[in-house]
This record gives C-alpha cells, structure tokens and sequence, in this order.
C-alpha cells in the first residue's frame, strides 16, 4: 500500500498526540493550508480503516477512535508502508547522505533521483547547510557539482545524527532484544540503516559494547548505550572504507584514561586486529565517545577537575537562570540532575561532538521561553565552544522539572464564566485542574453573577468562555474544550505571579520507627562517616609558608615534604608527579578568588588528608578557563588511591565549601589561623550532624 509523504506525516501527528488534534494546527506545523489537510484526510481515511481504526471529524477538530491494541499496531506498521514521494525534510536528508558519502555530486543527478526540479535541490543545499556546523560548508563548484566540506570526524558526526533522526533509540534497542528479532523488524532495519552501516556490523558492534557496560562500574543509559553503538559503528564502517582519523584532538591527553585502552580493544576486537595496529586517533575518537555516555550516581566524586569545573559551572547557569526568571529555585535536587547530565555534555562539547535530541523541536515548542532562557544563561557562563540547540534542550528539561514542582507548592483561585450549560462548566473546570494543579480553587459563575462574585473575594485568574465586553479586569478569553495555547497562555500568567520560591514548612511527619538491622546499618554508616572526619580534622593544618621558592614546581615539593609530618609514608616524589605532570590531575585556581586546589588520589596515601597553605608569594596557575590568575591560598586535598564511597562523599562535600560558600572563601582568603581552623571544624561537625537526621 501506498502513503503519500504528507498523509503519512498527518498520521504521525495523530498518532503521536493523544488528545483531539485541530486541522488548523496540523495546517500551521506542516506549513499547508487547512484545505489542503482536508484534502489529504481522504487518503489518511482509507488507510486507518484497513486496521479498524475510524478518524472522527466534529468541527475541524479529528480524533481517532478504535482500540488502543489496534491503534498500537498501525504505530508500528506505519514505519514500514510504502510512500511514493519524500516529505522536504526526508528528501534533505536523503541529499545530505548521498554528500557525506561522495564528493562531486549534480544537482541534475540528485533531481532525478528524488524525482524533484533542480531548483527545488538547489533550495535544499541551502536549508541543509543552514543547519549544518559553522565549520561545515557545502561547496558548490560549475563543472565539478556539490561536495561537502568537512573533515572526517565531523562527517562521522553527522553520520550519527541522521541515523538517530531515521532510527529512534527506542526501535533501536528492540532490535536488539533476542526476542524481538522477527521478520518485519529485520525488514525495517535493513531500509533504514541508510546505507551507512550493516545489520552484521551494527549487531557485531552492539555484543562488544554490551560486555563493556556490564563490566563499567558507572551507569550508563539505554539511550547513551544505542547512540555509543552507532557511533562507533559507523567509525568501523569507515574505517573498512580506507576513512581513517589518524590524529585527534587532544591525543596526548587521551592515552592516559582507561578508556582509550579500551577503545584499542573494542575496535581491536570488532575489526579482528591486534590493538597495537588501531591507530591512536582512532582509539581516541571512540575514547571520546566512551567518557562521553558516563554520567554519576547519586553520590559525586569532586576529585577530578572536570567535576570542579562542572560544579563551579552549574552553580553559575542556576544563578543565572534565577536571575533571569526572578525566582529562586529548589536547588538540592536540580544541582545534582545538572552535575550528573553536564559532565558528559562538557566532554562532548571539549571534543566537538553532536547528539541527537529527538525532543528538541516539542521542547523549543512547549517551553519557548524557558528555552531561550537557559540557552542565554548557558552562553554566558560556557563561552569555549558554541553549544548546539540539543543539548541545551536537556537542560531546559532539568529546569523545566523543579519549576512544575514549585509551581505545584502555590495556590491559585479563578473564576470560570461559561454560558453553554453545566456539563460545558464542568468540563472546562475538569480540564484546567488536570492540566494546571496549582489552581487548587475554581468556582463557575454566570455572566450576571460576575460583578457579585469578584467583588465578594480576591481571585488570581478570570477565564471566560464568552466577550465580557469592555470590562475594568484582565481575562482570558476561551474556547470551551482549552486549547494547547489557551493552557499554555494561562499557564505563563500564572507563572508572572509568582515571584519566589517559598521554602515548605518543616516536616510534621512522626519518623517511623526503625527496626533493628536499620537501626544497626544507620549507626554503622553514622560510624564511617564520622571516622572519616575525625581523621581529615586530625590531620588538617592550616601553614604559612615563607620560603620565597618562585617556582610551581618547588612550592608543590615543599608542600608535599611537609606533610611527612602527619603521613611518614608518603611517597613524596609521586605525589609530587601526581600534581604537576600527571594528565588526570592538574592544580588550578578558582575564579573570582585567591585559592588553589590540589585535589589527587595517590596509593602511598593511607588516611584522607586535608591542609590549608599561605604563600608569602603569590604563584600564577591556571583556572577552569584554561587563563591564568595568581593564588596565595591553597587547598591540598589528598585520599587513599581506594577510598569509600562515604570518603568520597566528605571529600565532596569540603570541595563544595569553596565554590558556594563565600564565607568560607572568605575565612580563607582573610581570616587568621585560628578563626579558620574553628569555623572548619564547625562545618564538619555540622555535616555530620546532618548525616545523623
């Protein structure tokens, strides 16, 4: 059966949404006229009534009635109708495959395969390289036809976002399912893997990664899973084709992370090689790819300096976002959703790789404004490298979540004046309170009771299913089923009335007793937790160094001999290479202020130290934006090679005192000995004191 491309894309729309859909709104999102959509429903009728699915038309409003087994079905067998004509943005990417894989193309040639004008080509070029990387350009030379300018890594790149635009992730991991592997599946695969990688490789490639997730300690999602799979590949892909990345960017640095090796084995394995013959930039790319799907637990490790720089970076995009909204936000759980989600953004921000957010356009739609919101808070805290509209999508989710859930805290009343009867009202009242919860009191009126009733109490909204007329109040003005826009027009103003996040009242829950292996496994993590502190205050030291030593290298020496004093069995040597020539760990300095931090893990390291120093003179190192800026203070942090989780927890912890907690810096940066060394102590003890509630 045939599908032409635009009754297909109404179908999606129809399946996709479930509630009533206006021609109209499908008119507007496919850029046609609302009778064109009438036009095309005939043909959208005659498929849905082969799988006993009717479209119910009742003013311009379609709605799709029949089983939801049924209607589950057709979802899935839509994928595989035939279509004898490309919507604009298949006929694009049909275009922008056939460049990433030639060079020298005709426009005359690419017109006839896409059965299209070379105008209609030529308009194509251009909206595809609107959408392309700055750095990407299509070349269009008279005599020698169209070829893209990119480099291979970045052709990979968009290799993988166009099979992530053709094959969702979803689809994706049940082909990978054992169980799920039938005919029609394998049928649909083959069409859509685009020519750019085959079933054998892609299922070869697939067994390789699943041993690595299920020997990688951290967690990994199913959707950083699928997309790891297909980068990699199509990097093997290319690779059988003579396409080689011989060098990578930051190479040198690269080799030093466990992954790399790994990256070695896996393509090592895939392509059936000795590891030594993968060329290092090739391990490397995929090395990228591999650090770049890891996200943290619920607990952070803030020993490394990506996770400063990530904490220091989160701490600003919130101040910037509450800035912008004139609202403060609950920050204990968006801070940790931020941290864990932009470490691997950074990566692959640093390494120049795209990801495919398959919920960018809906995002963009729905939270207009939010969007653009975070994507200017974003801009001004990371300048490095330009970030595309798909990863600030994902935040835009992360903030999204806790403003639903202050706005969930308020408590709003309106008044609904409807003329069409009670079943209208109730409808109308039963829609706004699912749809906007924080109108938490709704009350119906007639038109002539409107003077009484809003001169009787304070209401914050008054909607209206008729003109009022010329009336001295604001209204919203209504249809009676709400509109998507109407809600949303609603759901803004409500959001302008509320100006700040008002903190819960403390809990007057009574805690539930506990039974005796709780109460045992609470007071043994209350015991290491405690251990752990009393050891870091046992060895915290707060020096002044007065040698005028002038190099880096020399004050590091000094400072690490100096701690013999409370760990005889340090060896001094290595740690000092841990801090200055290690490539996993670097000193750096925290903008806007005087300090430095030297955080490292060393095996010679039997208990966790913490010390502070003053430098008579100031040393010049570099920060989390790769400038320089000069430091007197520094802040040593040093644990075992294998330390606890509820170590880490507490190293966590002091790392976040001196990026958000200015009286700290403070204290550091002007108070003398004993005032720091007391106000220290007082943190940690009221830590812990936490740890115990």
């Amino acid at each position: 059966m045939y599908l032409s491309a635009r009754a297909r894309l109404i179908l999606e729309q129809l399946l996709n949404n479930n509630r009533p859909v206006y021609i109209n709104e499908l008119a507007e999102d496919l850029s046609v006229s609302a009778r064109t959509i009438r036009r095309d429903l005939k043909e959208v009728e005659e498929i849905l009534s082969s799988y006993q699915i009717c479209l119910v038309k009742e003013h311009r409003i379609l709605t799709l009635k029949g089983h939801d087994s049924d209607k589950q079905r057709f979802r899935w067998q839509l994928m595989d109708l035939s279509y004898n004509e490309y919507s604009p943005e298949e006929r694009q990417q049909k275009i922008l495959k056939s460049l990433l894989k030639e060079e020298g193309l005709k426009l005359v040639g690419l017109a006839n395969d896409l059965n299209v004008t070379i105008s209609t080509i030529s308009n194509d070029l251009t909206k595809i390289e609107e959408r392309l990387p700055k750095t990407v350009k299509i070349e269009r030379r008279r005599g020698f036809g169209v070829s893209l300018q990119a480099d291979e890594a970045q052709k990979r790149a968009l290799m993988s976002e166009l099979f992530g635009q053709q094959f969702p992730d979803y689809r994706l991991l049940k082909f990978f399912q054992e169980t799920s592997r039938d005919l029609a599946t394998s049928d649909w695969v083959e069409d859509r893997l685009l020519d750019f990688v085959s079933e054998s490789l892609l299922k070869k490639v697939e067994r390789s990664v699943k041993r690595w997730r299920s020997v990688n300690p951290e967690t990994i999602s199913d959707e950083a899973y699928a997309n790891l799979i297909v980068h990699i590949s199509i990097s093997v892909e290319r690779m059988i084709a003579g396409k080689f990345i011989q060098t990578y960017e930051n190479n040198i640095e690269l080799i030093h992370y466990p992954e790399f090796t790994a990256a070695q084995q896996m393509l090592a394995e895939i392509l059936e090689l000795e590891p030594e013959v993968v060329p290092n930039g090739e391990a490397s790319y995929v090395t990228t790819h591999l650090r770049g799907v890891k996200t943290a637990k619920s607990t952070f490790r803030f020993m490394e300096n990506e996770e400063i720089e990530v904490m220091i970076l989160v701490k600003k995009l919130i101040e910037q976002v509450e800035y912008a909204l004139g609202q403060k936000l609950p920050k204990k759980h968006l801070t940790k959703g931020l941290i864990a989600h932009l470490r691997p953004t950074l990566r692959r921000l640093q390494q120049g790789m795209r990801i495919y957010n398959p919920l960018i356009h809906s995002i963009k739609q729905d939270y207009e404004d939010l969007f653009k919101v975070v994507r200017r808070a974003f801009d001004q805290v990371y300048q490095e490298r330009p970030t595309p509209d798909e990863e600030i999508g994902y935040l835009v989710l992360h903030f999204g979540a806790v403003l639903l859930q202050v706005e969930s805290t308020n408590r709003f009343s309106g008044l609904v004046v409807c003329a069409s009867g009670i079943g209208t009202s109730r409808m109308l009242v039963t829609r706004l309170r699912q749809r906007i919860p924080q109108l938490k009191k709704l009350e119906t009126v007639s038109l002539f009771e409107l003077g009484r009733k809003k001169a009787e109490g304070h209401y914050n909204i008054i909607i209206s299913t008729i003109d009022l007329g010329q009336v001295d109040f604001d209204y919203f003005l209504v249809s009676p089923i709400l509109t998507e826009r109407e809600l949303s027009q609603i759901s803004v103003f409500l959001k302008s009335l509320h100006s700040g996040y008002h903190k819960k009242m403390a809990h007057e829950e009574q805690e539930a007793q506990l039974t005796l292996f709780e109460a045992t496994h609470f007071l043994e993590q209350q015991q290491i937790f405690t251990s752990i502190v009393l050891a870091l205050l046992k060895n915290f030291n707060y020096s002044k160094l007065n040698e005028n030593l002038g190099t880096m290298e020399d004050e590091v020496r000094v400072i690490c001999t100096q701690l013999l004093e409370k760990a005889p069995e340090i060896d001094v040597e290595a740690l000092v290479s841990t801090f200055l020539y290690d490539g996993n760990w670097k000193v750096f300095g925290l903008p806007g202020t005087k300090i430095g931090l030297f955080h490292a893990r060393n095996e010679s390291i039997k208990e966790p130290v913490f010390q502070l120093f003053s430098l008579e003179q100031s040393l010049s190192i570099e920060t989390m934006n790769h400038t320089k800026m000069p430091i007197d203070r520094i802040v040593l942090l040093v644990v075992p090679e294998k330390f606890s989780q509820e170590g880490l927890e507490v190293i966590s912890y002091i790392s976040t005192l001196f990026v958000d907690d200015q009286d700290m810096i403070q204290q550091v940066e002007d108070g003398v000995k004993e005032e720091v060394t007391t106000y220290i102590a007082q943190k940690l003890l009221t830590y812990l004191e936490s740890k115990g509630k």
